[in-house]
């Protein structure tokens, strides 16, 4: 197949991570693979040394002419079978071009958020894209529940996979000695943006109440973002500075989770919890809110614990709990990294993911669509006139 994917994205996160995963995966299985991004994105930057086909696009308006006509002659061009795209902008500038070049589009929805009943949501999910990728249970439901007009047999769940093996090998201490953490103490970790999702306050407040039982515990934030300086503001007023660290924007994610004894992520909402999964990969036990994806991939009591969110005192209580029980929370480790190589893995998630183009790709063309010329792109334009009117 020859598979193009859309990302508008400027940032660099959990789904640029299984984005390249995904075309590397697919290149080995023989597909022809080709990512359309921003210029000056974090994933054009990442990828723009390796051997993949990359197209810098400046992605304007959701209904730019120039960017359509520009992803429509790529689509024609390169005699493509199928385009996958992430987001709302995605869709509508993909599915526009899509309509002129008479592919067909996957539209991979990352979010558990409700979706809009707008006219365009109901032209572009219930019309253009032909499947509907979920990434966790949650989001197919929270799909159906708001856009009850959706054909719930085209929305697919497809989890997350990680690759177990970059996760196995074992810590070096290393992070432990950039923050002075000493092996008498338990070193909490936290990834992810520093933003109000991630439920940061939460986590800051549980963690001024388990260091009053604990002055041996220490967490270590690795993340940037919005909230930066709220929380540092937070550390030095409740007198946290020598419990809690900054690590920053971590490159070897891997590295860092070894290094820790256990993963928390009190998110008050979730795409998917793909640092969790990593977590679970290296071994590590999760604490997790009981808040979208995240019961589908922490089983509480066996991989983690599951609390509700924005309650910081039963936050605590989990983070005391595992503190305080080193045998607990290895054999949840234990378990994690099995249920990681049994349900999330790699392989898995791109085997799943290859089937849902192949079966996109297989549907009946369009007109024009056989010419795969720009003859074709003609034909297009008055499918799309014709298909608005």
């Amino acid at each position: 197949m020859n598979v193009l994917f859309l990302n508008s994205c400027r940032t660099w996160g959990g789904g640029e991570v299984s984005l390249t995963q995904i075309v590397d995966s697919l290149r080995s299985r023989g597909h022809n693979v080709t990512v359309a991004c921003r210029p000056d994105s974090a994933l054009h930057k990442r990828m723009r040394m390796s051997t993949i086909d990359l197209v810098p696009v400046r992605f304007g308006g959701d209904f730019d002419p120039f960017t359509i006509l520009r992803l429509a002659r790529l689509m024609v061009g390169r005699r493509i079978d199928v385009v996958c795209v992430h987001t709302e902008k995605e869709l509508r500038v993909g599915g526009m071009a899509s309509l002129l070049a008479a592919v067909p589009v996957i539209v991979s929805r990352e979010v558990d958020f409700p979706l809009k009943d707008t006219l365009l949501n109901r032209l572009f999910y219930g019309k253009v894209a032909s499947v509907v990728i979920a990434n966790s249970y949650a989001t197919k439901n929270t799909l159906l529940i708001s856009a009850p007009w959706l054909d719930a047999d085209k929305i697919h769940v497809v989890w997350k996979g990680v690759d177990a093996r970059l996760f196995r090998l074992p810590a070096s201490g290393s992070l432990r000695e950039e923050f002075h953490v000493g092996e008498e103490d338990s070193l909490i970790g936290f990834v992810g943006r520093l933003d109000e999702q991630k439920g940061l306050l939460t986590l800051l407040e549980a963690m001024a109440i388990l260091v009053k039982q604990h002055r041996n515990a220490k967490l270590v934030l690795a993340g940037d973002g919005n909230l930066r300086a709220s929380v540092q503001e937070f550390l030095r007023s409740r007198n946290l500075d020598r419990h809690a660290y900054l690590a920053g924007f971590r490159e070897n994610i891997p590295e860092f989770l070894r290094g820790i004894d256990f993963l928390v992520m009190p998110s008050n909402w979730e795409g998917f919890g793909y640092a969790a999964v990593e977590a679970m990969a290296a071994g590590k036990a999760v604490i997790a809110s009981n808040v979208s994806s995240l019961p589908e991939i922490i089983e509480d009591g066996r991989t983690g614990i599951l609390v509700p969110p924005r309650s910081p005192e039963r936050l605590a209580d989990a983070m005391v709990t595992l503190v305080d029980n080193r045998r607990l929370r290895n054999s949840m480790g234990r378990a994690g990294a099995r249920k990681v190589e049994n349900v999330f893995s790699l392989p898995t998630m791109v085997a799943n993911v290859e089937s849902l183009l192949a079966e996109a790709a297989s549907l009946p063309r369009k007109e024009g669509r056989r010419q795969n010329s720009p003859r074709s792109l003609a034909a297009g334009w008055r499918l799309l006139y014709h298909w608005l009117l």
